[in-house]
């Protein structure tokens, strides 16, 4: 940044250009890791020296990214600021090797914007320290996916396509019930995360929800393969295709929570998971007798445990006065 780090309100300010950054990609490199073939694309990690499943690999970068956003969030709120979860634009090519072409040009973007922040001799040294420490996790993932590429030119491969949803689908009230509930399990998975930050200075709270953000990134991780398997693929919210098939989402989540102290956080989170557990009802008897229902019975079941669980956390904060 060309603004050096001189006050709280610049270094707040250089953090939340961050946190919307992490935000979104965490976000994006998953739809681009669901959006192509488990075990096909193998190639040589550089940095864990041995052969490794792109898809995986991708998958793993993503979380990293929001690891990266936790972080971030979490140091903001304590330094009295407001997280903000505006997103960029989250993008899927057509071509697996656009998309990682893309994640690479992204990695870079932000490991420059990370490495060349100005901070004042002595201000803030402990977030200097914590954004280069953020930045060679970001060097590392530039060159996977280089890597990543190149085993794929290597292969021929560079023209291979990312999954395309069978049309048939679309008529299919199954399918729209699995992409209703893998909306709803994103939602939940960064409302919680939210959530984790909001509450953070209390670790019995910010503990408890961060367990269910990770359920429900598990759900929405088990789900995209299930889609798969019904010929069909994870969709970007309120994203807009082009001629060349490129699909631009400017707001695939919501920016904005509902709840904004203990109370009120916790009481909008039981009707959404109800609603959740809802659309789970609906499906479940419309699967046949299999991995595919058994794997959403699992799901439907720990979602009920989010229920038990938020109910008696509201309950019990309702008990206590002066509590916040």
């Amino acid at each position: 940044m060309s603004k050096p780090i001189q006050t709280k309100e610049d270094a707040i300010q250089l953090l939340n250009v961050a946190l919307e950054h992490e935000w979104a990609v965490s976000f994006e490199y998953t739809i681009h890791a669901y959006s192509m073939p488990k075990g096909k694309f193998l190639y040589q990690d550089p940095i864990m020296q041995k052969t490794t499943d792109a898809r995986a690999q991708t998958i793993q970068i993503g979380v990293d990214e929001m690891y990266h956003s936790l972080q971030l969030g979490i140091i903001i709120k304590q330094m009295g600021g407001e997280p903000s979860f505006k997103t960029d634009k989250v993008i899927r090519y057509p071509k697996i090797m656009d998309n990682f072409k893309r994640d690479k040009e992204t990695e870079d973007m932000v490991t420059n914007l990370y490495q060349s922040a100005e901070f004042e001799e002595g201000a803030f040294p402990k977030i200097q320290n914590m954004i280069l420490n953020i930045s060679y996790d970001e060097v590392r993932h530039s060159d996977q996916f280089v890597a990543m590429m190149e085993a794929m030119k290597a292969e021929g491969a560079e023209e291979a396509l990312c999954f395309q949803a069978d049309p048939a689908n679309a008529n299919k009230e199954e399918a729209g019930l699995l992409h209703e509930i893998m909306r709803l399990e994103n939602e939940l998975l960064h409302r919680y995360l939210y959530y984790t930050i909001l509450f953070s200075e209390h670790q019995d709270l910010s503990q408890r929800l961060f367990k269910n953000s990770i359920d429900h990134m598990k759900h929405w991780d088990k789900n995209s393969g299930i889609l798969v398997k019904l010929g069909d693929v994870v969709k970007i919210e309120n994203a807009e295709k082009d001629a060349a098939g490129m699909e631009k989402s400017m707001n695939p989540m919501p920016s904005v929570y509902p709840g904004d102290d203990r109370m009120s956080a916790l009481d909008t989170l039981i009707p959404s998971e109800e609603k959740l557990i809802s659309i789970y009802e609906t499906l479940i008897p419309m699967i046949p007798d299999g991995e595919i229902k058994e794997q959403l019975e699992k799901h439907l079941g720990l979602n009920r445990e989010h229920v038990f669980t938020q109910h008696w956390l509201l309950k019990n904060a309702q008990k206590i006065t002066g509590l916040k």
